[in-house]
């Protein structure tokens, strides 16, 4: 139980916050799970965890 508590929360975004923190459509949104943007199913839903998220940015940029 302890470790659990120590363990860092990972904030999760649904995919119009995802939109709207980087400006971008819902077309390049499922462009880029395509292209293998982190994220998980709940449901029906898509949520995208925003660390995993800017990490898959960084390295991407990276490469270029």
């Amino acid at each position: 139980m302890k470790e659990e508590q120590d363990r860092p929360t990972e904030h999760y975004l649904a995919t119009k916050e995802l939109m709207d923190t980087l400006s971008i459509s819902r077309s390049t949104v499922n462009r880029m799970v395509k292209r293998g943007l982190p994220h998980i199913r709940v449901g029906a839903v898509r949520r995208f965890p925003m660390e995993q998220v800017l990490e898959w940015f960084k390295e991407r940029t990276a490469s270029r």
